[in-house]
């Protein structure tokens, strides 16, 4: 008897309504910049935000690709002002977003595994409400 060797889905492809609704399901993968102050008569700390919070595409563990809005020919051809054919495009429905969970690749400390496990669990949360499933994907990975 063998037994089946099931390996963990690494990419992902996700379909918001619109960039608002991403930036908001994917608020984890938001990092806000911070600066302490500490008040000299006092000691005591306060810790204000920085600038405005940004998406973190890359780390060691997974890469973000935002597609965006894609366009599909719709059949028609156009003309340009020099005479050259092409197609008419028109754009799906949804903000479209690929991620890739990098697997291999070793938590600082090895015995550590709740870092990647946590992002895993945050990626198929989105999947399990954003997720698609393109027969032919319009971007992937290399």
């Amino acid at each position: 008897m063998t037994e089946e060797i099931v390996t963990p889905k690494t990419d992902f492809y996700l379909k918001f309504a619109d960039e608002a609704q991403m930036a908001s399901a994917m608020s984890d993968f938001y990092h806000q910049e911070t600066q302490t102050t500490v008040d000299p008569e006092t000691g005591e700390e306060t810790t204000t935000d920085v600038g405005e919070p940004y998406l973190v595409m890359n780390t060691r563990d997974y890469a973000i690709d935002i597609v965006g809005v894609i366009h599909k020919p719709t059949g028609n051809m156009l003309t340009d002002a020099e005479g050259i054919e092409y197609p008419e495009m028109a754009p799906l429905d949804g903000w479209h977003v690929n991620i890739r969970i990098r697997g291999g690749i070793p938590n600082k400390d090895p015995e550590d595994t709740e870092a990647v496990n946590t992002l895993r669990d945050d990626v198929e949360a989105l999947d399990a409400v954003y997720g698609q499933n393109p027969v032919t994907p319009s971007r992937v990975w290399l």
